[in-house]
């Protein structure tokens, strides 16, 4: 990424953006430039084929991976794309349609790879690389309403992400396994956490009426009014990946017999935290207009319209 704002230095002299976008001159940056930048980007984000270690990193404690994999650290690379692409400089058209085909591509290996992994953490990080594609997506489309449900993505993502990968820190806590082979019937003993989980995971599977449907349904409108009917199809299948595995997880672990005995709820807190997270990703698609109010006064900077 250094290299590329060095070669973009090159060109246009500056490092500052408003004085780069003077001096292009209605000019573009140059493809390797996007290359090495998107090197960065894509790394940062967990996107294929730079996405191996966020599955990896699920080693560390729940909360740490619900701040950074959830909230914050694979969004800066998302962030970077749309401050730098979306926003500060024009592309070659081409990357309207490379970048897409990479997202689809990410989204259904990381669906794939998160249909067959047992490890409960590894399938909530699959889960993320896949949900990123989307915001990817969204954010390329180039359309105000593909750019509007990419930036909403990711508000309702962080929001039902987080929730997850806490309810896997519970459950982890509490049974000392990660394996959703060796879980099981924890409805029984963990029902407050148990229905965090399925409302931050029908968020994440964008059903209605959570913040996660709103913004789903804005990045595929989005790619179609873009005339991208295939990569709105690849991405409809993905959403059905997500509804599939998620649905797994969430059965293997709360439904069934109990197979672990005598096991409890988590603390006060983290249980008061996760259902905190699971309300508000209903909450924030009932009252869908409040988050939406501040995408529109940014599409409209972008786009100079407002999303309806």
């Amino acid at each position: 990424m250094l290299l590329g704002f060095i070669l973009i230095y090159h060109q246009t002299g500056s490092f500052d953006i408003v004085t780069i976008k003077k001096n292009l001159n209605g000019g573009k940056i140059s493809d390797l430039a996007v290359i090495l930048i998107l090197f960065g980007i894509l790394s940062k984000s967990a996107t294929l084929p730079l996405h191996t270690w966020l599955p990896d990193a699920g080693v560390a404690p729940s909360p740490v991976t619900a701040l950074l994999h959830a909230a914050v650290l694979v969004k800066i690379g998302v962030y970077v794309y749309a401050r730098l692409f979306v926003v500060s400089f024009p592309i070659e058209t081409q990357w309207h349609t490379i970048i897409p085909m990479i997202a689809a591509v990410s989204a259904l290996v990381s669906g794939g790879a998160a249909l067959i992994e047992n490890n409960m953490k590894r399938i909530i990080a699959y889960s993320t690389i896949s949900q990123i594609a989307f915001i990817f997506l969204g954010l390329a489309s180039g359309t105000a309403v593909g750019v509007a449900g990419g930036m909403l993505y990711i508000l309702m993502h962080g929001l039902s992400k987080g929730g997850l990968f806490l309810c896997a820190g519970i459950v982890e806590h509490q049974t000392h396994t990660k394996d959703i082979n060796k879980l099981g019937g924890l409805i029984k003993v963990m029902p407050y956490t148990a229905a965090a989980f399925i409302l931050c995971s029908l968020s994440v599977m964008g059903l209605p009426p959570f913040g996660g449907f709103f913004s789903k349904y804005m990045v595929i409108a989005g790619t179609i009014d873009d005339d991208r009917k295939w990569i709105a199809a690849t991405f409809i299948f993905g959403a059905v990946l997500t509804v599939v595995y998620l649905m797994r997880l969430f059965t293997s672990i709360f439904m069934g017999p109990q197979i672990i005995e005598s096991k409890r709820e988590g603390s006060k807190v983290i249980v008061f935290s996760v259902m905190l997270l699971g309300i508000l990703s209903v909450l924030s698609g009932v009252f869908i207009y409040y988050p939406s109010f501040f995408v529109n006064t940014a599409v409209e900077q972008i786009f100079g319209m407002v999303v309806r």
